[in-house]
């Protein structure tokens, strides 16, 4: 039982750092914490109907806010799409200060150059 505990804490350990564990989580390195403040764009990324770009808003050292400056648009799927997943992406990258979440089901293509495109962001604010 003594072991079974033990494993119990060393996967909690690993889940609380985010490491992943190859759960099929986001893409980014590293968490946004000790950034320069200010606002930084993101590179443009295809998302298969359109291009995803995005700014980063950092206060304080921290992510604070993501502006996303292009999303798909041309058809009715695709804006639908975006304005679905883009804001609760959002949602969840400042909750984790990290780019390491999970994609909106549905929007994995939005999600993925979301997600890049943000981590480049905060990749100029180091």
């Amino acid at each position: 039982m003594n072991r079974w505990k033990a494993n119990c804490r060393i996967l909690v350990s690993a889940l609380a750092l985010g490491t992943g564990l190859g759960l099929g989580l986001g893409l980014g390195p590293a968490p946004a914490r000790g950034l320069r403040d200010g606002s930084y764009t993101g590179r443009s990324y295809s998302a298969y109907y359109g291009q995803v770009q995005v700014r980063a808003v950092i206060r304080r050292g921290r992510l604070a806010r993501v502006e996303v400056l292009r999303a798909p648009h041309d058809r009715s799927t695709s804006r639908y799409i975006a304005h679905r997943a883009l804001p609760r992406l959002e949602r969840e990258v400042i909750a984790a200060q990290s780019t390491r979440v999970r994609h909106v089901s549905g929007a994995s293509l939005d999600s993925r150059a979301y997600l890049k495109s943000l981590q480049s962001a905060l990749d100029r604010a180091i």
